[in-house]
């Protein structure tokens, strides 16, 4: 299992890909991996290809400092389970390689906005939106990993897909829940 965090370095593994028609899985996270994030992982190994793990909590979808502060930084046991796993590739950038010029999240989805979630945590989908979108061009995967759990950011993420024309497989994977 390769850890990368360097964009240049994930950016000529998967041009590497690319030109190898190797195809690529892309499961996006924020690390504190639990059942849920390895059942991305096990839909994954149902596909060919090289499985990317992203690992970046990002700043951008938190409406409070004090939660983006408080979230887990598990990185050492994250990589303990998905060495379990079939997971290549850890992608795991700091914040300034994402958002070189700063912390900015763009609103560039507005189908399935100001219902459910998105009336109560406001800027949070586009800080979603802005990190996938960037994730998504610089791997360029030919498909990625999304659970059920948060319906609505499915449907903001699709709509981000079919939007920008990508040719990406968005896979939607069950929800897996703790008994808690």
């Amino acid at each position: 299992m390769k850890i990368v965090k360097k964009i240049s370095e994930i950016n000529q593994i998967a041009t590497n890909l690319k030109k190898n028609k190797k195809e690529i899985n892309l499961i996006p996270t924020m690390g504190n991996m639990h059942a849920g994030h390895l059942s991305l992982v096990t839909e994954a190994n149902k596909f060919d290809g090289t499985n990317i793990v992203s690992i970046f909590v990002n700043p951008a979808q938190f409406n409070e400092m004090d939660d983006f502060n408080n979230y887990p930084n598990t990185f050492e046991a994250d990589m303990e389970i998905l060495s379990k796993t079939n997971c290549q590739i850890i992608f795991a950038p700091s914040i300034n390689e994402m958002y070189p010029e700063g912390i900015k999240a763009k609103k560039t989805v507005f189908k399935y906005r100001d219902i459910l979630c998105d009336l109560f945590r406001f800027g949070h989908f586009d800080g979603v939106t802005t990190i996938v979108n960037i994730l998504l061009d610089l791997i360029k995967p030919s498909k990625v990993f999304f659970g059920e759990k948060d319906f609505q950011q499915f449907k903001i993420i699709e709509q981000l897909i079919i939007q920008n024309n990508m040719k990406i497989n968005l896979v939607k994977c069950s929800s897996i829940r703790d008994s808690n």
